[in-house]
């Protein structure tokens, strides 16, 4: 089965949109991947699906299945992040690919430019979750 880290944004736009490319990603194929995070990561995913200009903005993201999301985020395999070295032009973005490297994921599903740029990491190929959905889709045919 392959692995996967998913960007903050990946689950922010599944909640926005459960039927968009992120939310079938997320809630339809979550089965078809390992999903895979870190403390770090965790702490931020939480942190950003709880700020008040967000769910005020898309008020679906405070209601539209947030237990799901959390069970599903309870059921990743957590890797341990001793270090997060500098590598991304953001150094916020630097947790995704140190979670993703102390893992040994296949695939980083971003849509952060920042992020894509690398295409790819310590064997860890770096793409959005358009092409993400795409081998997903060609693995179960």
């Amino acid at each position: 089965m392959i692995s996967a880290v998913l960007d903050t944004v990946v689950f922010v736009r599944s909640l926005i949109n459960p039927y968009s490319v992120w939310g079938r990603i997320v809630f339809e194929w979550d089965t078809q991947y390992r999903l895979v995070v870190s403390q770090p990561v965790l702490l931020e995913i939480l942190e950003v699906l709880r700020r008040p200009e967000l769910t005020r903005k898309y008020r679906g993201v405070a209601t539209r299945d947030p237990a799901t999301l959390l069970a599903i985020l309870a059921g990743a395999e957590v890797a341990q992040v001793t270090a997060i070295p500098g590598v991304s032009r953001d150094p916020k973005d630097d947790k995704f690919l140190a979670t993703a490297a102390a893992a040994h994921v296949d695939y980083l599903v971003t849509e952060d430019a920042d992020l894509l740029v690398l295409k790819e990491y310590r064997g860890t190929r770096i793409l959005t979750g358009g092409a993400f959905l795409r081998i997903l889709e060609n693995q179960a045919a």
